[in-house]
Parts: C-alpha cells; structure tokens; sequence
C-alpha cells in the first residue's frame, strides 16, 4: 500500500507558528495588566490605611500622642511589601492646622496640596492628608522601541494615592 502525501499536511504546523507569537503577547500582557491593577489596589489600600492611621491614633488607649510621620510611612511600607520595585516608593504625612501646614517626606517625588477647606467647620479640625509614590515596573519586561512608539507591554508607570482625613483637636 502506497501511502500519499496531501497537499494540506503543513498547514496546521505553519498558523500554529503563525500565532504562537501573538498568544504569547496575550498572555505577557494579561499578567503585566493583573501586575498592574494589583499595584494599583495595594498602593490605594496603603493610603488609605495610613490615612487611617494618623487620624486614629491619637484615639486609641496605648498611644495617647498623634501617630508621627515615620510610623505612618512604616504602615505604608509594610502594606507594600508584596510589591517588587519598593525601593521607588515615596511617602509624604502632611497636616494643616488653622493654616499652618506641617509636611514631612520620605523618599523622592513631586506633590501637590489638597485645596484648602473652606467650610465653616474647618477651624475645628486638623486635616492631614498621606500621599503615596509608587513606580510600577511590568513583571515580564519585553521589547520596546519608544522611538517609534511601539510597546510590547506596560511602560514603566507612577501610581499616585493621595488620602484626606480630618481629625479632631
């Protein structure tokens, strides 16, 4: 028996190859976006813990002083600590008292003030106010030519959080 080749034997191998390149692309960038929006939640959630902080613990009963600025920025590296390019991290505690403005920093980054309360209340509290820093790195790094605008994946990227609390005098 004499066995013949189809014309067609190929064909399945080729768009295999064809396609491979692009499922690859899908599949890096789908975790690169999971990467990135779990960055995105975390460094939300490490502001708004550490607003939570600065305003509750001069509340509690082990701590009778306000939280300083270097415990609040401890709350917000320890939320952080599952992200991979900590070292970009930046931290900013700041609190206005009747107009004066009191800011402290902890690694580098360019801020800007929430707009002043102009409410009649406002005299009544001390509004403090934490901003996170964070440059996100893509956990699968490919090709990139910015010359001519192409990108294989997420671009290195700064995520920004900023939380306003008041708290009570």
């Amino acid at each position: 028996m004499l066995l013949r080749r189809n014309s067609e034997d190929g064909h399945s191998l080729v768009e295999f190859a064809l396609l491979l390149p692009l499922l690859f692309l899908l599949i890096v960038n789908a975790v690169n976006f999971g990467s990135f929006f779990f960055a995105w939640i975390t460094v939300a959630n490490a502001a708004r813990s550490a607003g939570q902080y600065a305003v509750m613990a001069s509340a509690t009963v082990t701590t009778p002083r306000p939280a300083t600025s270097a415990q609040i920025s401890a709350v917000v590296t320890q939320d952080i600590s599952s992200l991979l390019n900590r070292s970009s991290l930046a931290v900013r505690v700041c609190t206005n008292n009747a107009g004066t403005v009191a800011c402290t920093t902890t690694g580098t980054g360019t801020f800007t003030d929430p707009p002043a309360d102009s409410r009649p209340e406002a005299n009544l509290f001390v509004m403090a106010w934490v901003d996170v820093l964070y440059t996100y790195r893509p956990l699968i790094p490919l090709f990139n030519f910015p010359r001519l605008g192409i990108r294989a994946t997420l671009p290195a990227t700064r995520i920004h959080r900023q939380t306003v609390m008041r708290m009570l005098q």
